[in-house]
């Protein structure tokens, strides 16, 4: 029997009485891949992106948890954070590490660092025992992002959630990210995880943890210094980079400032291509780039016009159309980050 379209629509399972139900999954054909599909949708423009689950890690002093409150605050306020623009929306923090006492402090001084009244749409849940490997939980999770209306949820951390469970091993580590991943993709609400790192300076735990995130990002500021360093260390929806900020801590303010400090984005063989070729030849056809690439395979070089202009670097400067041959050329930001290569 040849299974259509059509038929897929029709399928159904039974129940003991013999009544018809629907399927618990959706069967995707070619006719849905094949249709426009819609641009990724940023929570925080080119980092975090809606219906994510993301890591970020670092070691004890490293001033995540300042930072991730720092961003809910852009995001519940539609500020920018640091260099990246936000979508504003509800945020959610789940606070499972520093208690009622410290996370109202912390957020009262982060909400004056921006100039933030009570109106402003973040909302905490301190200490609340969450064990994200008991389904009750999670159900509880995903009612109070829809209650807060929550487009950014942040869970401080990782260890605290899952109580009682080896970080390293893939049968406790797996069921809870899957259970996160179903909860972002309904919600499409970007969660964040806050985790630790090991001894030797990567994340804590299973590889399953970095296989079921869209962005794995690690966070280190060295004793004594104000200096933030983010560095993505996997990114499914962008390209991998280093960040730096400046920590501003005074009395009962905090707040993140771009750093004057070095910093650098790091991209693939066929995305400094690229970028390179644009800049010396200008406005160019794809075919040219592709074709021209020698420091990659004509398909990397493909490929990575589409990922710089997903990233804003590039653009396309013709309009497209049966028969039109795509011309790609620098955005202003593009242009400046190709001349530092």
């Amino acid at each position: 029997m040849t299974i259509t379209n059509e038929l897929f629509e029709q399928m159904r399972v039974q129940d003991n009485s013999g009544t018809a139900v629907k399927l618990r999954f959706e069967i995707l054909s070619a006719v849905d891949a094949l249709q426009p599909q819609p641009p990724i949708e940023w929570i925080v423009d080119g980092l975090i992106s809606a219906g994510s689950v993301n890591v970020f890690y670092g070691e004890g002093g490293s001033k995540k948890t300042w930072a991730l409150l720092d961003m809910g605050i852009c995001v519940a306020r539609g500020d920018d954070w640091l260099d990246f623009k936000t979508q504003a929306g509800g945020v959610l923090v789940i606070d499972e590490e520093s208690g009622q006492r410290r996370i109202k402090r912390r957020v009262g001084d982060v909400l004056r660092g921006h100039n933030a009244d009570s109106s402003t749409s973040i909302y905490c849940v301190s200490l609340a025992g969450f064990d994200f490997g008991n389904p009750n939980d999670i159900c509880e999770l995903y009612n109070l992002i829809i209650n807060a209306k929550a487009r950014l949820v942040i869970i401080d951390a990782l260890a605290d959630v899952m109580p009682g469970r080896d970080e390293n091993a893939v049968k406790d580590v797996q069921p809870i990210f899957l259970s996160l991943r179903r909860i972002a993709e309904e919600t499409q609400a970007a969660l964040i995880i806050i985790h630790h790192a090991n001894k030797g300076g990567s994340y804590r735990g299973s590889t399953a943890i970095k296989g079921a995130l869209d962005l794995l990002l690690s966070v280190d500021s060295k004793s004594g210094s104000n200096e933030i360093t983010f560095k993505t260390e996997k990114a499914r929806d962008t390209t991998a980079s280093i960040f730096m900020a400046s920590a501003n801590f005074m009395p009962e303010k905090f707040w993140l400032t771009p750093s004057t400090a070095s910093s650098c984005e790091v991209f693939n063989k066929g995305q400094r291509y690229v970028l390179r070729y644009l800049l010396a030849n200008g406005a160019s056809l794809l075919q040219d780039i592709s074709s021209n690439a020698d420091s990659c395979s004509q398909v990397t070089a493909k490929n990575s016009v589409y990922n710089l202009a997903d990233q804003g670097l590039i653009t396309r400067t013709n309009g497209g159309g049966q028969g039109a041959k795509a011309i790609y050329d620098l955005t202003d930001k593009g242009r400046e980050t190709a001349s530092k290569l």
